[in-house]
């Protein structure tokens, strides 16, 4: 559903596009999508259609989203590189305003990364 409603937001109109997730969508709903690849302007049927292939340059991710929190407590969310090191994160995290308007002044504990996954401050 959330791939249809993100086509119709597009208004996608590309068919072979909308094959690609007809025939994604034939196992889970085979009637409908039976009729949807009629209308299509397919002959045959879509059991007989040869599955997409998945091009890995699509689901590679640059930047990934780290809910920073402070004791526990999740505060904001900031983009940064996927690439990123601990030290680099940590620096990154440190010298964002939220961060410094949290802290106020207080002395830092602890800061927790879990790479890929969250920053938790402890102070």
């Amino acid at each position: 559903m959330i791939c249809l409603n993100d086509l119709i937001n597009f208004k996608c109109n590309k068919r072979e596009i909308l094959t690609d997730f007809i025939i994604l969508l034939s196992p889970y709903a085979p009637f409908i999508s039976e009729e949807i690849w009629e209308c299509l302007g397919n002959d045959n049927s879509i059991t007989n259609a040869k599955w997409p292939v998945l091009n890995q340059n699509y689901i590679q991710e640059e930047f990934i989203t780290y809910p920073i929190s402070f004791n526990g407590k999740m505060r904001f969310t900031l983009n940064l590189s996927i690439n990123l090191s601990k030290p680099d994160i940590e620096q990154a995290v440190i010298q964002h305003p939220k961060t410094v308007n949290y802290l106020n002044n207080q002395n830092i504990k602890k800061i927790i990364i879990i790479p890929n996954k969250i920053v938790n401050i402890v102070f």
